[in-house]
């Protein structure tokens, strides 16, 4: 029986655990998959021992970026973007891969969110604000701006909050919200004012618990097409799987997973 498992910091919201079995219950593929937290302060040591007992994993907030240290490669897709979400491990082999990036193109198309020709704003400058603005450029945008709360000098790819503010008074766009302000359980967290949300053509929130953020809440009560997380959490695990599994899973499987799986009851 093989093993994988999550490693993150925080991981009480987390709803890969179900996710992971059910794919394992319906490919018939024997393996088990469990949370790891590991402190920051530790994980290079406690990381590098975790990745050597696994036969892969998956990595989450703070370590996508970080995680790449103590691999042997990375794939292509995780190399552009900067950022490994999924590691596979072969003959002592550790591999870097990235299924943020289809996971998230995958929830944009299905649910009418096509950023092709439009300007995007991502909020945030982490793995999953690199694997965004990949995807978004991959799909045609416009333009891609990162808004951080502490902007970097000399890139004029990432605006501060104040700019967001000013751009948007002009300029409509898709929003992303790759930071983790509005997860489980600060539920009542929302990175912009109702005010400047009303101004999008439309909202992806990578969060996925809760199913509806404050975010996509206030898009939604005006109009504005909005979807959280959910949809793309599901699809990069089977994109992983794939990976892990070395074969092509049926593509009816994300979907049958989305309808089946009782993530919140």
């Amino acid at each position: 029986m093989r093993h994988y498992a999550l490693l993150g910091e925080t991981l009480r919201h987390s709803l890969s655990v179900p996710i992971h079995e059910m794919i394992f219950r319906e490919t018939g593929f024997s393996a088990t998959y469990e949370l790891i937290k590991i402190p920051r302060a530790d994980f290079s040591t406690q990381a590098k021992d975790v990745l050597s007992h696994l036969d892969g994993c998956n990595v989450t907030i703070p370590y996508k970026q970080e995680v790449m240290a103590l691999l042997h490669s990375v794939d292509e897709t995780a190399g552009k973007i900067g950022a490994v979400n999924t590691i596979s491990r072969h003959d002592g082999v550790l591999r870097g891969h990235n299924t943020d990036a289809p996971g998230l193109a995958a929830m944009l198309l299905e649910n009418g969110l096509n950023p092709a020709g439009q300007v995007c704003f991502v909020l945030g400058t982490g793995g999953a604000a690199k694997a965004a603005v990949y995807t978004l450029n991959k799909l045609g945008a416009k333009q891609v701006l990162c808004v951080s709360r502490r902007t970097e000098e000399n890139d004029p790819a990432v605006i501060s909050y104040q700019e967001l503010d000013a751009m948007t008074k002009q300029v409509t766009g898709l929003l992303i919200n790759a930071t983790p302000v509005g997860m489980w359980p600060r539920t009542e967290d929302c990175p912009l004012p109702a005010d400047v949300i009303a101004r999008f053509s439309g909202v992806a929130d990578l969060i996925y618990n809760p199913p509806q953020t404050r975010l996509t809440e206030i898009a939604a009560q005006v109009g504005i097409p909005a979807v959280t997380g959910l949809h793309m959490l599901v699809e990069q695990a089977v994109k992983a799987q794939e990976i892990w599994q070395e074969r092509p899973l049926p593509p009816e499987l994300p979907p049958y997973l989305m309808k089946n799986l009782n993530l919140f009851t």
